[in-house]
């Protein structure tokens, strides 16, 4: 067997996916186990601060070669809860900020804030095999946007995505039980927290579970300064009713990648009837020099732009000419 990884996360007619029950269950379980871990406050072994991330820990298992549960918590500053999930989100963004994620794929698109995924992450020592993870995610606002909850957790799709194992050798296939991001919005700043609970499976050195368990939620931090050095990627502008986007055109995938300075974020959507909606992007450091758009695919001739430089917002308008449709930005 191999893997399938598609082109286009949607189904063939450009719509959202219908979700697997048994995925829906999956979120639920860590979401509640997330909250659980949170509200536990007092059972976290508290680690010593560094580089301004509070760390702690809380060991779930008996096993030495079992990575514990582990949390990061920052602030970052003169920042929204929206732009610091923007600085998270994408694969080409991660990178900047994980030094073991190799790479990223959106599997199957749920929703705006829901989709399956494939990662794949860098052997931690050149005895080690890379891990690879099979996973589902969703994003959950709360008070108007001004708090998002982000959850990732592993689920089985063997008509997609079979074990490691069968397709190549020098893989492991990992297991998440909770990844999560707690992003609230303190005055004008940001407090960022991350909690995550993985299982590498396999045979792994204490001294690399101990190296892991340390690295990984230092990326709280690794958020923070990436998005003061580089910034955040363009997001589409939720609405004060939980993060639904009030736009019915469907957005089918997104990605980012950074070449030679050159930011560029590609979004895809399909149109659905006459619309219109708003896309933010950071112009004081990642398109500092002006944000150019421009409009491919069988429906760009219904779909204006129009940059507002001052407001750093791109409006756009889909025409009903657009209807069952693609257009990419």
């Amino acid at each position: 067997m191999s893997l399938t990884i598609p082109t286009s996360p949607a189904t063939a007619d450009g719509q959202y996916q219908s979700r697997p029950a048994e995925y829906t269950a999956a979120v639920e379980k860590a979401l509640a186990m997330f909250k659980e871990h949170m509200a536990e406050e007092s059972a976290w072994e508290d680690l010593p601060e560094k580089e301004d991330v509070k760390l702690a820990r809380k060991a779930t298992s008996d096993d030495p070669y079992d990575i514990p549960l582990v949390k990061g918590v920052t602030t970052v500053e003169n920042a929204t809860p929206s732009e610091v999930l923007a600085t998270i989100q994408l694969p080409g963004l991660r990178k900047k900020w994980d030094s073991r994620f190799d790479e990223g794929h959106a599997i199957s698109r749920y929703s705006p804030n829901s989709y399956e995924f494939y990662s794949v992450m860098k052997s931690p020592s050149y005895f080690i095999w890379a891990r690879d993870i099979v996973g589902v995610q969703e994003n959950f606002y709360h008070n108007g946007g001004d708090e998002i909850i982000v959850i990732q957790t592993s689920v089985d799709d063997e008509d997609n995505l079979p074990d490691a194992g069968s397709y190549q050798k020098s893989r492991t296939r990992a297991t998440v039980d909770v990844s999560g991001w707690r992003i609230t919005k303190k005055g004008s700043d940001v407090e960022l927290t991350y909690v995550v609970k993985v299982h590498l499976n396999g045979s792994i050195p204490t001294s690399v579970v101990s190296m892991i368990a340390t690295e990984t939620p230092m990326c709280c931090g690794k958020v923070r300064d990436v998005h003061y050095t580089v910034g955040f990627h363009p997001y589409e502008l939720n609405t004060s009713n939980g993060g639904t986007m009030d736009s019915k055109t469907v957005n089918i995938t997104q990605s980012f990648d950074s070449d030679n300075d050159v930011n560029e974020w590609r979004s895809s959507y399909t149109g659905v009837q006459a619309d219109s909606f708003q896309i933010a992007y950071d112009g004081k450091r990642m398109y500092s020099g002006g944000c150019k758009v421009e409009v491919e695919g069988e429906a760009a001739g219904d779909v204006e732009t129009k940059v507002d430089e001052e407001k750093h917002i791109i409006n756009v308008e889909v025409k009903e000419g657009a209807k069952g449709k693609q257009f990419e930005m």
